[in-house]
């Protein structure tokens, strides 16, 4: 079956496309750097519980999550470098929230050197209703919803 290849192109007058063999698209969302802030934002708890997760290693010498694995609780070397490599993911931090604030921080920095005006492509869809979904999704801010071209 030959390929088929969809396009939108963005508000700025940007081409996105899709290249699919099976799949039939009607829809694709873009969104702008806005939403990537809010979403860089909203990740401070899964830092909070990943800095949980890193000062425990260090506590306890291994990862306690992993301990139920026989190959991982007989192998010191692995949790000497379990520990090691927490130590280096949080980077000076003692508390899970310090850790949370500075990979938040991190992650705004590098949105910083973005262009604020670009679209990125949050997916493909085969439906308008599937794309109203992934745009709701997306947080709202900055979004559109495109509709998808086949390009001959």
């Amino acid at each position: 079956m030959p390929k088929i290849i969809f396009t939108a192109i963005d508000p700025n007058g940007v081409e996105h496309k899709r290249t699919s063999d099976r799949r039939s698209y009607s829809h694709t969302v873009v969104y702008q750097k806005a939403v990537h802030e809010a979403r860089a934002k909203a990740r401070h708890a899964s830092h909070i519980d990943n800095g949980r997760y890193y000062l425990q290693c260090i506590a306890k010498g291994f990862h306690e999550s992993l301990m139920k694995f026989e190959h991982y609780a007989s192998d010191q070397g692995r949790h000497d470098a379990d520990v090691k490599m927490a130590y280096a993911e949080l980077k000076g931090c003692t508390t899970a929230e310090g850790f949370a604030a500075m990979r938040v921080a991190e992650e705004l920095l590098k949105l910083d050197a973005e262009d604020w005006s670009a679209y990125w492509n949050a997916g493909w869809c085969g439906r308008f209703d599937l794309a109203q979904k992934l745009a709701a999704a997306c947080g709202g801010l900055n979004v559109a919803i495109l509709p998808a071209v086949v390009k001959s």
